[in-house]
């Protein structure tokens, strides 16, 4: 991640302070890849929002196969084109949608 000493700073100030941020550029400049490493650079799980990652994840079915719980933050980062039933849930047999399965992960919408 050398070079983006702005978007860095911008990004750590955010996940310090547990606030929302919106990456706008050109395709290519690197806004998906600095939100890759959010995970990365936040606290570990607690095991109460590992409960809650795994509960709706087991929903859905993408527990790992091997795995019983999810320990670490997934990243999540769902197409700038998603409809609105993927990114909110729903449907004829219900499912979450995209904002909740990154409830307590990482989410980046990408063009």
């Amino acid at each position: 991640m050398s070079g983006q000493l702005l978007l860095r700073r911008a990004t750590e100030v955010a996940v310090a302070g547990m606030h929302n941020i919106l990456y706008v550029g050109a395709a290519g400049t690197g806004k998906t890849m600095v939100a890759r490493r959010i995970p990365t650079i936040m606290p570990s799980m607690t095991m109460e929002e590992a409960l809650e990652v795994s509960k709706i994840y087991s929903i859905c079915g993408l527990i790992p196969s091997g795995q019983t719980m999810i320990h670490r933050r997934p990243f999540r980062s769902p197409h700038h084109a998603v409809t609105a039933q993927a990114l909110i849930g729903g449907g004829r047999i219900p499912r979450p949608g995209e904002i909740s399965l990154s409830s307590t992960a990482c989410c980046s919408l990408t063009s």
